[in-house]
């Protein structure tokens, strides 16, 4: 099961996501409204996998940029319509083991079990590429494009070798953390 579940989400029904044995199952009204929150125990749950297993996890974070610009210039329905479009391209460029959460207006998480930094580093330009190329009309007859920002996080986390105290290896004072 791929899908976005909102992060922020009260229902206004008893429509929502239950738990099951196979972490969750979908039921679903509109994509981005009636869904409830599972971002956390979902992240727990993997991130606890990835230490027992020894298997490495990451974690993306995706902010669409300009998204307030939109909703001024053409409304908020415009800008649900794109939230709606970019959902569909997280949805459809994930694998089924991935989840992807909306996790504010304009924000998204995606977890990537068993995936490397730089596996999800070639996500992250596909996303970011598709995303930016994709031409989102308006009501008004204008096209917009937005420009994503992403970030990262990995397990296990590893130190680039060229920053922080890895440089000062064997040598430590008293302002340096050592982990």
């Amino acid at each position: 099961m791929t899908g976005l579940f909102c992060y922020s989400g009260v229902t206004d029904d008893d429509t929502d996501i239950m738990p099951t044995g196979s972490i969750m199952a979908e039921k679903t009204i509109t994509p981005l409204s009636h869904t409830m929150n599972y971002f956390f125990e979902v992240l727990e749950y993997e991130f606890r996998r990835a230490v027992r297993y020894r298997n490495e996890m990451t974690l993306i974070f995706i902010k669409l940029c300009r998204l307030d610009e939109i909703v001024k210039i053409c409304g908020q329905l415009t800008a649900d319509r794109i939230l709606s479009e970019i959902e569909s391209i997280i949805r459809t460029n994930i694998r089924f083991t991935d989840r992807g959460f909306i996790y504010g207006k304009d924000e998204y998480m995606i977890i990537l079990p068993q995936t490397s930094r730089n596996n999800a580093g070639i996500m992250i330009s596909k996303l970011q590429r598709l995303i930016e190329n994709y031409h989102f009309p308006s009501e008004k007859g204008l096209s917009y494009n937005l420009s994503p920002k992403f970030g990262i996080a990995s397990f296990p986390f590893r130190k680039d070798s060229t920053e922080g105290p890895q440089k000062n290896r064997g040598k430590t004072n008293k302002n340096t953390i050592v982990s």
